[in-house]
């Protein structure tokens, strides 16, 4: 049995993820409006949202991971105020979360890419649960992530992730690359079944 708690991480004011928190939920409702039942509507991107958090956390394995989301709307690109930041370690079966709440802030951003349509990207920061060495200093990251469409998810190779990751959004000009980061493939999500 796997065990989820809260640990504090005093990383994001509160008042600041409750605004976008909100503010995500608003664009949900906005986006559902155009549907025949906005409220089931929501409800389903909801509840895909929450099989995608939990898919994610059931496929990526050991270490201290670096959660995102990113969400093409008519104004721009939408993503969580931070990394949602969470330790896992399957040894132990456990699953560390920030106290603040912030996975909800990415949960609200599957549904809204649920919701409106849009084609999001979750991109995925991942390092050994591990102190750093002396010698080496702290591991480099291992970069993967997923389109989120349809209500699907699907991994994106490791070529595409690269260029997402290290392209300028707004001009498509190249971004400085850390050498100690390194971009693979990632595997399909494990997600739980739907309600019926």
């Amino acid at each position: 049995m796997t065990a989820v708690s809260n640990l504090p991480h005093p990383r994001t004011a509160h008042t600041d993820l409750t605004e976008r928190v909100d503010d995500l939920d608003a664009l949900i409702w906005a986006a559902a409006r155009d549907t025949d039942d906005p409220q089931l509507a929501v409800l389903r991107a909801r509840e895909f949202a929450e099989s995608v958090f939990i898919g994610i956390v059931l496929t990526i394995g050991s270490g201290a991971h670096r959660l995102n989301c990113s969400v093409p709307t008519s104004s721009g690109p939408v993503t969580a105020g931070e990394d949602l930041r969470l330790d896992i370690a399957t040894e132990i079966p456990a699953v560390g979360l920030p106290a603040s709440g912030a996975e909800r802030e990415l949960c609200e951003l599957f549904a809204l890419a649920h919701v409106s349509g849009a084609e999001a990207t979750l991109i995925l920061r991942s390092r050994p649960l591990l102190e750093p060495d002396a010698g080496s200093g702290t591991p480099g990251y291992v970069v993967r992530g997923w389109r989120v469409a349809g209500g699907t998810t699907t991994p994106i190779d490791a070529a595409g992730m690269f260029a997402f990751c290290c392209s300028e959004a707004s001009s498509g000009e190249p971004l400085p690359l850390d050498p100690n980061t390194r971009y693979v493939d990632a595997r399909a999500l494990v997600t739980p079944p739907g309600p019926d």
